[in-house]
């Protein structure tokens, strides 16, 4: 019973602000910024999830590296299909869709700030307010990530890359 509670409380709350969260996401809003518009109550580690799989799923944040040249993304629908009978049935159908090619920042800020975190806030400090915002609430993995460069994400990470400890 308590899984079927959980599970029905993320739905809620994916209904709730899922919408409006990526709207904001799609702005490129910080965490903060969306927190403080959205109407519905919703805790700061809920939207900065959110926000990392948004981020994930639009192709901001890659969690592998990407192909180079690669200007495609995959499009996921789902079509209703009719039976000669009337009866229905859902197809998934994938299609590549053509983007513009992107250039990707490969950074390891989730490392950094597990390993030394003096150091990792002393860097934040030293940066611009809205560059900061973008990248301290983030849920980053211990990992090596890869940002689109020309988002406001990946001015904030080029711009934490330059910033002298």
């Amino acid at each position: 019973m308590n899984e079927f509670n959980k599970s029905l409380s993320n739905f809620l709350r994916e209904f709730a602000n899922g919408g409006a969260i990526r709207h904001f996401v799609e702005l490129e809003y910080s965490v903060g910024e969306i927190k403080s518009k959205l109407d519905f109550p919703a805790s700061a580690e809920d939207i900065s999830d959110y926000v990392w799989k948004t981020y994930v799923e639009m192709r901001v944040i890659c969690l592998e590296r990407p192909d180079v040249g690669e200007n495609f993304i995959e499009k996921t629908e789902y079509v209703t299909d009719y039976s000669k009978y009337g009866k229905t049935s859902l197809r998934k159908v994938t299609t590549k869709v053509e983007t513009d090619s992107k250039n990707y920042i490969e950074c390891d800020i989730g490392k950094q700030k597990y390993k030394d975190k003096t150091a990792y806030e002393l860097r934040l400090l030293r940066m611009t307010d809205s560059s900061r915002s973008m990248i301290e609430d983030l849920p980053w993995p211990l990992t090596k990530v890869y940002v689109d460069s020309e988002s406001r994400l990946g001015e904030a990470v080029a711009e934490y890359g330059r910033t002298e400890i």
